[in-house]
This record gives C-alpha cells, sequence and structure tokens, in this order.
C-alpha cells in the first residue's frame, strides 16, 4: 500500500489541470524543463555575448594612464564619449552599466522631484504628530476626547512617547525609498548608490524631523521663513526651545529602541527563519550582511545636530545623546567586528557627507544663538558671536580646499610611486590574467545542472553547481 502512494505520486497526467491526458514520469517531466531552460538560456546568453553594448571596461596596465584617460576629455561632444573610474568588480551596479547618457541624465532630474513629492507627502504624519504633542489642539480635532485627555497619565504618554514613536514609525518606510530613488539615477556602483541615498536620508530626516517639528506650521509657511533670511533667527529662537522636550524622547524612542534593536536583529532573524521555510535554496546557506550606510549614519549625523544646536538651550538633552552614543560605539563596533562583512570598500568617500552635516549644524547652532541674544537684547553678545560663523565658514572653506579633492581623484604623485613599486613585480602577470574575467555581468555567468545517472536517489539541481 505505501509503495503504490509512492508509485502515484511519481506520475501526473499532462492535460488540463493533470486532471486529464497521458501519464508521465514527474521526473521525467521535470527533467526535460531544466533541459529546455538550461538551452533558453545559453542560447540568451550567446546573444548577448555577440551583443555590442555602448559600455565596456577599459583595463590599463599603470595607474597613471587610466587617471589621463579618465580625466580628459575623450570626444568633440562630451556627451558621446563618458569616462568615470571603474568601481571594484564586487561594488559595480549592473543595472545603468549601459545606460545612455540622456537616460542617466533624464533620471537625475526626476529623482529630485519624486524626492520632493516624498518630502511634501510626509508633512501629513508630521501634522499629526504636532496634534499630539499639542494637547490644546487635540482637543479642538476631537472634542469627544477632552475627559480622557484631561487624566495625567493619559496626557503624559500621548504627548511625550506617542509622536516620536508615530513618526519613528513612518520614518522606517523612508530609507528603502531613498535607496530606490538613488539606484535609478544611473549610478554604475553600489558604493555611489548607497552615499547618494545617504545624502538625500540626511536632509530629509533634517527637514522633516527637525524643521517641520520645530516650525509647526504648513509648508508653505516652512519655505516662506527661509525666503526672508532676515527672520530666521528670530523665528528659529521662538520655535526651536520649545520642541526640546519633543526631541528628548524622540532620542530615547528612536536612538535607544534602534540601537537595541541593531544588537537583536528581530526582523533580520524572523526573515531569515522565513526564508529558510519557504525558500527552495540549500538551508545551510548562509548571506553574511552588510552594514547599511544609507541608514545609519544619516540617523547618526541627526542626533550630532541636536546636540549641537540643544546644548546651550536645553542641556538637559545632552545625558540622553551621551548614553546613545556610548552604547552606539559598544554595540557597532561589536556588529562590525564580529556580524557584518563589507560587500565594497568605502574608501573613507562617506566622509565628506559627515563633514559637511557638521558645519551646517554649527551655522545653525549660531543662527539660533543670534536669535536667542537678539529676543534677549543682549547686543554685546551678539556681537561677540559674528567671528565664529565666519571662522566655521573659512576652516570649511579650507577643509574644500584642502582635503576635498583627494576624495574625488588619487593624486598623480602616489600613482607614480605605485606604479613604480609593482613595474618589476612577478605576480603582476598573474594579476592581469584575473583582471580579464573579474567584470563579468552575472546574467553571463555559466549556468547548468547535474544531469544525474541515478536519477531515483539524486536531486536534479546541486546548489554547489549553479
Amino acid at each position: 500500500m505505501k509503495s503504490n502512494n509512492h508509485s502515484q505520486q511519481n506520475f501526473r497526467r499532462d492535460g488540463f489541470l493533470g486532471l486529464t491526458g497521458r501519464k508521465v514520469s514527474l521526473s521525467d517531466h521535470y527533467e526535460k524543463k531544466l533541459e529546455d531552460l538550461e538551452d533558453n538560456v545559453r542560447m540568451k546568453q550567446n546573444l548577448l555575448a555577440g551583443e555590442e553594448v555602448p559600455a565596456a571596461f577599459v583595463s590599463f596596465k599603470s595607474r597613471l594612464g587610466a587617471a589621463v584617460a579618465l580625466h580628459i576629455q575623450q570626444g568633440v561632444n562630451p556627451t558621446e564619449w563618458v569616462t568615470e573610474q571603474a568601481p571594484e568588480p564586487r561594488d559595480v551596479h549592473w543595472a545603468f552599466f549601459s545606460a545612455s547618457f540622456i537616460k542617466r541624465w533624464i533620471f537625475k532630474l526626476v529623482v529630485p522631484v519624486a524626492c520632493f513629492a516624498l518630502i511634501v507627502l510626509y508633512l501629513i504624519p508630521v501634522v499629526i504628530v504636532q496634534g499630539l504633542a499639542n494637547l490644546e489642539q487635540l482637543e479642538t480635532w476631537f472634542p469627544f476626547l477632552k475627559g480622557i485627555l484631561s487624566l495625567t497619565v493619559v496626557s503624559q504618554v500621548i504627548t511625550g512617547y506617542l509622536p516620536s514613536l508615530i513618526l519613528q514609525l513612518f520614518m522606517f518606510f523612508v530609507p528603502p525609498i531613498m535607496l530606490t530613488f538613488s539606484a535609478i539615477q544611473g549610478y554604475i556602483s553600489r558604493s555611489q548608490i548607497e552615499r547618494s541615498a545617504c545624502s538625500k536620508m540626511l536632509w530629509f530626516i533634517i527637514w522633516n524631523v527637525f524643521f517641520a517639528n520645530v516650525l509647526s506650521g504648513s509648508a508653505l509657511y516652512e519655505v516662506n521663513v527661509f525666503l526672508e533670511p532676515k527672520n530666521i533667527p528670530r523665528v528659529l529662537a521662538e520655535a526651536v526651545p520649545g520642541q526640546a522636550s519633543f526631541f528628548i524622547s524622540y532620542v530615547v524612542t528612536s536612538g535607544w529602541t534602534k540601537l537595541s534593536s541593531e544588537l537583536f536583529r528581530l526582523i533580520p532573524l524572523v526573515c531569515s527563519f522565513w526564508k529558510r521555510l519557504f525558500s527552495r535554496k540549500d538551508g545551510n546557506e548562509f548571506e553574511v550582511p552588510s552594514l547599511p550606510y544609507y541608514n545609519d549614519i544619516p540617523t547618526i549625523l541627526f542626533f550630532g545636530l541636536l546636540g549641537i544646536t540643544y546644548f546651550f538651550l536645553a542641556p538637559l538633552i545632552l545625558p540622553f545623546l551621551l548614553v546613545y552614543f556610548c552604547l552606539g560605539y559598544i554595540i557597532f563596533r561589536n556588529q562590525l567586528l564580529n556580524v557584518y562583512a563589507p560587500k565594497y570598500e568605502t574608501n573613507g568617500k562617506f566622509w565628506p557627507i559627515v563633514h559637511n552635516s557638521t558645519v551646517f549644524s554649527l551655522i545653525l547652532m549660531h543662527i539660533i544663538a543670534f536669535g536667542i541674544f537678539g529676543l534677549k537684547k543682549l547686543p554685546l553678545a551678539s556681537t561677540l558671536l559674528i567671528p565664529l560663523p565666519v571662522l566655521t565658514l573659512i576652516f570649511n572653506a579650507y577643509c574644500q580646499n584642502r582635503f576635498l579633492p583627494l576624495f574625488k581623484a588619487y593624486p598623480t604623485e602616489c600613482l607614480v610611486k605605485q606604479d613604480r613599486k609593482e613595474q618589476n613585480e612577478a605576480g603582476m602577470t598573474e594579476f592581469y590574467d584575473k583582471l580579464v574575467t573579474a567584470y563579468q555581468d552575472p546574467a553571463l555567468m555559466p549556468v547548468q545542472y547535474a544531469r544525474n545517472t541515478d536519477r531515483d536517489t539524486s536531486p536534479l539541481l546541486h546548489s554547489t553547481e549553479v
């Protein structure tokens, strides 16, 4: 009886929904499908291999030669021949490798419009958060809740923790969206995509979490504030101190909670179990995660902005930030050493973002201080504060001229020294041989399955041979 059931499961009918037609062996049926699939893949790969594409990786035998070819204009029409530095092989984003100059230019115009639309759309949850933080406004919206809101415990929970919690829940969906926007801008490397997403995410947080909550008005009002520069210090001096309690609770609910979730990694754990249960791949396979720079760096820089702008307005926020940064150092040190594995070398390319954010935070702090001293009618303090933003801008200009060029291109002096050093090394010939196959599109990688002789015991597919 048991053998009969097993034999019934090995056959099916090849007609409609497996109910009609002749009986066929399932192993023969699926093996034939795999053979057809392999033939189709090979045919497509042959077509792609013989097809000319408007892009290619070009290798040079010296770093100096590559640098010269990179930084000079190749043709009369600057849009016909476009050169850029090749990323390392594992960093290549193949989706836009063959994209034309016009296509990439169009996407670079479309993405900022989409980011602006997302910022405007995100003002909806910000308005909800502002209403929860203001009980009088909440009672105006919902008069029937007046009796419940009069309870001390309810009012403390609603005004203290609920606004920042709601804001954090909405922020959960923003990083993947920003990463998608950056991916369609036409970058050819994952590192460029993550740097672009990091910048978008940082300014999104600064505008929608800081300014939108501080100014507590419509989008038109927020824009009008910055269109009248002389009123900016006064408006910020009046508005920023009033949101100190909100940002303290935001540090606790967002910063501390995010660090604890980073330590336990519950969501990746659930996703891993889900993949093991429903994925057809070998359960022993495990992909080592990489640090999401585009998500973590903007959060850290935003908390740095809060510390710089509030240290003289509401010093009570400093202990909460100190706990956050100390825990962050301990937790991320462990994660970087024992959990994460880099998918590419960053080469310090995120440091200009950190520098620009720090300078912006200092200038913003100076502007708020001007407004505070103006409201308190302290002309001497305002006069003594004038050199600070001037010195900050001078320091920023010095760093832009002295250090920023090193992040954009390698100096010729270092390239020549490295070329001379490797000129007579024995391993360079082997390196050139490996370079031929280093940049290979995954779509052109050979795919084949094992044709098994013992079809009763061996699987059709072996993960180690794909």
